[in-house]
């Protein structure tokens, strides 16, 4: 198997095939039409392929039946093509294809499909048309400038799952509590403190950052529907690329609600004046076993010499931008969600997979659209490992990215791990939480600060939150955190003096905040960061429970105090465009002889605005400058 794996990967890679057998249409998929619709699927070594039509979107639901199996006809480029007018309107119909090669047989959704059922089993025939809410053909992305841009990175499931989110409860962790917008916690004492989307335009971020959003497959869609649980999963394990995810939808069954709801969740949000950014895995595959490999064996998907599936992305597999079909599949992909959900930027995760010709061809596309410059664009500079792409191409990571074109930015890890130490190692600590030896970060850090298309941060969904790592760095208050996470277990909610606020973790917090805030680029943070989240001392929570990821609502209202610095953090960063453009040519930094520390970083933004560092106990005696400074603010 080896053997003829490699052999097809030679022949994917051949000019001949590339010439031959890319196909440039945009039609590959369920072309509905209310007497027709025409089916076409891009299967290259397939010897044949029929499409079959059932009623329901898996076996296990009442009713469900094949209704008819059609062979389809093979085209130009080995595209496949059945125009079905047999069975009337297919709209909210399901169908699959049967791809056979070399005698073998597999039964697949449609890669390429924009509808499915309960759990990916079957693609759905949809009417778009009909799945667009009151007052959609109206909806527009918020005008936001750039310079403006501050995101708020959060998981559907988590936005609105906690009992004091003030969200009926039927609605929460769905798409449809995003339409919610006068939801609010009630106090022991009668406080009533904003939650939600209300909350959110209170905090005034100009963009909400959804982990992945598109169709997953780590949860079982149908028994958490039947059977409603704390199941939880960040979505980085894609199925269907275009099709959004049911366990989020009130029925997953019916592929057109969920379409529906995303659409109701996007409007929501942009009536609020916020912008709505998808994070997107086209870097690999929940199983090797998907609808791309069944209908192009190995075509999708990157092999190393010995003819095993490479793995960059640390789940098993990786994906082949470098290939022509595919790179057209990320840009289409990519366009369908702008266009049809209105989508205002795109997150791509483990973005070094990815070459950088497809990057920028992607941003290429989004310009074309209307207003597409305005798409904001970023992703990780990084892989998980070493990647199998093709020879000639270039990874898009840091070291490459004079090989991206404007309107690509990327996470600067530099200034994450200067402010407050290493992701992966939780005692290591930096600038704002190594007490003593703060000074030895200042240089990193002024050179971080300063570098450009950057999105700036300290805390994301991975690894520990900003509140733990922090507690977890400080050497005087490690051991206690360790002890209870020793006897208990991280992520248990068992000892709120440990992870409950701690005042000295909590002015570095805020301190980090300002930093990033005051950086070049644009900045980014983790939900609930802005009032000492936690989750208990456990760093990967990706499949645990909704308990330990929600959002704990009454914690935002117990720590507003530090919610309203970060109000005026985001101020800030509206009223000083400048903050935004900062370089070595506008930023000048002010030596001061008599700080015995050499700790604290000061600097002169554009002769307007001055910023003060300082992470240590002792008192900083502003610097005298000639500069008639017209703006004085202290935070």
């Amino acid at each position: 198997m080896k053997k003829e794996t490699l052999k097809l990967k030679k022949m994917y890679e051949s000019k001949e095939f590339i010439e031959n057998q890319t196909y440039a249409g945009n039609d590959l998929g369920a072309n509905y039409d209310k007497k027709s619709t025409t089916f076409k699927v891009w299967a290259p070594i397939a010897d044949s392929v029929k499409v079959c039509i059932y009623e329901k979107g898996t076996p296990e639901e009442e009713n469900d039946k094949l209704l008819g199996t059609f062979e389809m006809k093979k085209g130009d480029r080995n595209v496949y093509e059945k125009a079905l007018s047999e069975l009337g309107d297919l709209h909210g119909k399901f169908y699959t294809y049967i791809v056979e090669t070399d005698g073998e047989s597999v039964e697949t959704a449609d890669p390429y499909c924009v509808a499915c059922g309960a759990n990916s089993m079957r693609s759905m025939v949809v009417d778009l048309e009909k799945t667009n809410p009151a007052g959609w053909n109206e909806d527009k992305r918020p005008e936001i400038p750039i310079e403006e841009a501050v995101i708020y990175e959060t998981h559907v499931k988590d936005f609105s799952y906690d009992k004091n989110s003030g969200i009926e409860e039927s609605l929460r962790g769905k798409y449809v509590a995003f339409t919610v917008d006068n939801s609010y916690y009630t106090a022991d004492n009668g406080d009533k403190y904003p939650t939600c989307v209300n909350y959110l335009k209170e905090l005034g971020i100009t963009y909400v950052h959804l982990l992945p959003i598109a169709d997953s497959g780590s949860v079982d869609e149908a028994d958490m529907y039947i059977n409603p649980s704390d199941k939880f999963n960040w979505g980085y394990d894609p199925m269907l690329y275009n099709v959004p995810d049911g366990q989020y939808a009130t029925n997953p069954f019916d592929g057109a609600i969920r379409i529906k709801e995303v659409k109701q969740m996007v409007m929501a949000l942009h009536k609020a004046g916020i912008g709505v950014v998808m994070d997107v895995v086209y870097n690999h595959t929940y199983h090797r076993d998907n609808p791309l490999h069944h209908t192009a064996p190995y075509y999708y998907h990157r092999v190393d010499e010995n003819g095993e599936f490479s793995n960059a992305s640390g789940c098993g597999n990786e994906t082949a931008s470098e290939r022509e079909m595919y790179r057209r599949f990320i840009i289409n992909s990519i366009l369908y969600w702008a266009n049809e959900y209105h989508i205002d930027g795109f997150r791509f995760d483990l973005m070094g997979i990815h070459d950088t010709e497809t990057m920028n061809a992607i941003r290429k596309a989004l310009n074309e659209l209307p207003d597409g410059e305005k798409i904001l664009l970023y992703g990780e500079p990084w892989s998980a490992g070493p990647t199998a792409m093709a020879e000639g191409y270039i990874p898009s990571v840091t070291a490459n990215e004079k090989y991206l074109m404007d309107g690509i930015s990327i996470f600067s890890d530099a200034i994450r791990d200067a402010i407050k130490g290493s992701v992966f190692e939780a005692e290591e600590a930096a600038y704002v939480n190594s007490e003593d030896r703060a000074s030895e970060f200042v240089d990193d850090l002024k050179k971080a600060m300063l570098l450009p298309n950057r999105i700036s941060y300290t805390s994301a969904h991975d690894n520990f939150t900003l509140y733990d790592k922090l507690l977890m760095s400080v050497d005087s208050e490690r051991a206690k955190a360790e002890a209870v996470i020793e006897k208990f277990g991280a992520g248990k909610a068992v000892d709120s003096e440990v992870f409950g606020r701690n005042e000295k973790i909590a002015a570095m917090s805020k301190m980090a905040a300002g930093i990033y805030f005051t950086s070049a680029g644009i900045p980014f943070f983790q939900a609930g960061e802005e009032f000492l989240r936690t989750k208990y001392g456990l760093d990967d929570s990706y499949n645990t429970s909704a308990n330990i990821n929600k959002l704990d609502w009454k914690r935002a209202y117990q720590n507003r105090d530090i919610v309203e610095y970060y109000k005026s953090l985001i101020k800030l960063r509206k009223a000083h465009h400048e903050l935004y453009h900062m370089s070595e040519e506008s930023v000048e930094f002010l030596e001061d002889a008599e700080d015995k520390t050499r700790a604290n970083i000061q600097f002169i933004v554009d002769k307007k605005l001055r910023v003060v560092y300082n992470p240590t106990a002792i008192t900083v005696e502003v610097i005298d400058h000639e500069t008639n400074l017209d703006i004085h603010e202290k935070l």
